[in-house]
Parts: C-alpha cells; structure tokens; sequence
C-alpha cells in the first residue's frame, strides 16, 4: 500500500500559522495539498530505496486517572497543538520518573563501564524472569553479562539497549515498561489501522470506544542511530535460540521519542469514524515560501520555545540532534550529555 491512502478517508486537512501566542486552524489551500501529496510520494520513494521509515503511533489524552477525556482531547485540539508540533512526542512516564526518582535520563552513564554492567546484570535477570513466567522456549543467553576488561564500551552499549528493547516489547509483564526510554510506532503495511486501534481504544472487532490521535511521522534509516525494530530483535532472539511472538504490529522502537522535525502532522480520529489532518504547521510554511525539504534534516522548526513549551506538555529533558549526532539533558543540567548509537 503506497503512503496516499493513509489519507484516503480524510474529510479536511487543516493547519495554522506558526506566528503568535494561540492558532486558528483552517483548511489547507490547494497549493500546500498538492506539495503535501508531493512529499508523501517522495516518502514513498525513500521508504522503497529503504532511506527512511514511514511511521504511526495512535495515541489518546487521557486524565489523571489515565482515563479518556473528552475535556483534556478538547483542550490539546484547542490549546497545545503549536506546543507538540515544536515538541514531539516523548516518553513522558519515563522523563517523569527519572526526575523524581534519580534526576538522569537512560543514556547518562552509557560511558560508565561499571554502571553499565551493573544495569546489564538487572535487566538480564529482568529479561529470563519474565521468559520463564510466560514459558517462551529458550532464555537470554550468559553472553550478554559475560565481560572482560577487552569488551568493547560500545558492545556493553549494545546489550544494555537490547535488553531494554526486548522488555518494553514484551509489554507491562515488565515492571519498567512505565518508565520506559523507548516509544513505539508501527510501519508497513497496516501501520494506520494498528495506530487508529490504540489512539481510539478499540475492542478486538476494532470497534472504537474513544477519539484520540494520530501521529505520522518517518525515521530516517541510513545508518540506523537510534532505532530498534522488532523485526531485528526477532532475529536476535532466534539466534540466541529464544521462539519469540510474530511481529505482527512492524514495531519500530524510538529512543528518547520522536523529534518534531520528523513529524508531518497527525490525524484525529473520531469514535464516529470521522477523520481530519493537521498538517504540520512548519511544514506548511515551508511550503508557503516553496523551500526544499531534506529528509535528513527533516522539518525546519523554531524551537526558541522549546524549553517552555515541553515544560508545559509535562515533560522534563531537553533533547538536540545535530548532524553530529544526539544529545540531552534534564532542564537542570548545565551541559548536554552524547547518546550513544544504537548498533549490532
């Protein structure tokens, strides 16, 4: 399925001017619809030549008592879109926790040889707990906490991060899903309709109970950074001679979120079925004064406000890519810290 029918059932697309304190959306002209399909035929053509991932997350605003409200959807519509589109989307349980209990993120001592194995050591016995209590055949194997002082600081890296993954894909058996650094998307092939079933709350027959929304975004591929799709924790896993799930939702893991340059808008689903498109308003001022789009680079987007406005949205951590690579850091540090590329 090519990237246009994501749009297929959308009744408007909307978008707003990034200038000012609030927005007004309003329906998109016929210019910056047609530079909107353009680009999502050059996704397509990236996504073939495997340069980048089309992705989606479903997501619902949900109140303290982490139930669906429709006051809290109203006022994120209303109020706080211009904040998420220079935002992102994080792991806000995980920037909650980590200032409250340590005050640092997952990444600030991946230089930290003996901090690193100490971590390892837990989320390996984590990870075979959890194996034998859902009787999966095989378990994690000693190699992952088998060191010496010749192992290599990026392959002590590797296996804290792969262990990470393999719990948050197993899901709340593991107690640290919560606080989890990694934020799940779908891709391929039914990439929206498994995002609409979680943004709407569906029963089994995909019947919606809630509104709620849709984030459609890319990860760019060359080099592969920060990502883990299950696809390849799979085949780790069989390697390691453990008989995991089918990936049946193409999961694909993002560490510390996904940045905001990388978002081309979100739909809002509706309980009824109905379907609008915000477009990204930095995208569509990119489009008003027809400057080209790189996909490297992504979206250009003041983030002048950044501190502010993810302080608003509840988060704490300040994250800056570069060409250079990723950086972060919690609001009260003085300096960024480097995070470390996720490789094999």
């Amino acid at each position: 399925m090519k990237n246009e029918a994501l749009l297929k059932n959308v009744q408007e697309v909307y978008s707003f001017e990034v200038e000012g304190e609030t927005y007004q959306l309003d329906k998109i002209n016929f210019n910056k619809a047609k530079k909107l399909i353009n680009l999502i035929q050059t996704l397509n053509r990236l996504e073939v030549h495997n340069k980048i991932k089309v992705i989606t997350r479903g997501f619902s605003i949900r109140d303290n008592n982490n139930h669906f409200s429709h006051e809290e959807h109203g006022y994120f519509f209303n109020h706080e879109l211009n904040k998420f589109f220079i935002v992102g989307q994080k792991g806000a349980h995980y920037l909650e926790e980590q200032l409250r209990e340590r005050r640092e993120l997952y990444t600030y001592n991946m230089s930290d040889r003996m901090i690193l194995i100490h971590e390892i050591f837990n989320l390996y016995e984590d990870a075979n707990k959890i194996l034998k209590t859902i009787q999966v055949n095989g378990t994690i194997s000693s190699r992952f906490i088998e060191f010496t002082d010749d192992t290599p600081l990026s392959q002590l890296q590797y296996n804290k991060i792969f262990l990470t993954a393999f719990l948050h894909n197993i899901g709340r058996k593991w107690s640290g899903k919560i606080s989890s650094p990694l934020l799940s998307f779908s891709y391929g092939i039914r990439k929206k309709e498994t995002a609409k079933n979680f943004a709407t709350n569906a029963l089994r027959d995909g019947t919606p109970r809630n509104d709620g929304f849709i984030i459609l975004g890319y990860v760019p591929f060359e080099g592969r950074r920060f990502e883990k799709l299950t696809d390849d924790l799979n085949m780790e896993l069989e390697e390691l001679g453990v008989t995991w799930y089918e990936n049946a939702h193409k999961e694909i893991m993002l560490l510390d979120g996904i940045m905001p340059q990388h978002i081309i808008g979100l739909f809002e689903v509706k309980e009824n079925g109905e379907e609008n498109f915000i477009l990204n308003p930095w995208l569509g001022k990119m489009f008003s004064e027809s400057r080209r789009f790189d996909y490297r680079r992504g979206i250009t987007i003041n983030q002048a406000r950044f501190e502010e406005f993810a302080t608003d949205l509840k988060y704490g951590a300040f994250i800056l890519e570069t060409d250079g690579g990723r950086y972060n850091k919690t609001f009260q540090d003085i300096g960024y810290h480097s995070v470390p590329e996720i490789k094999r």
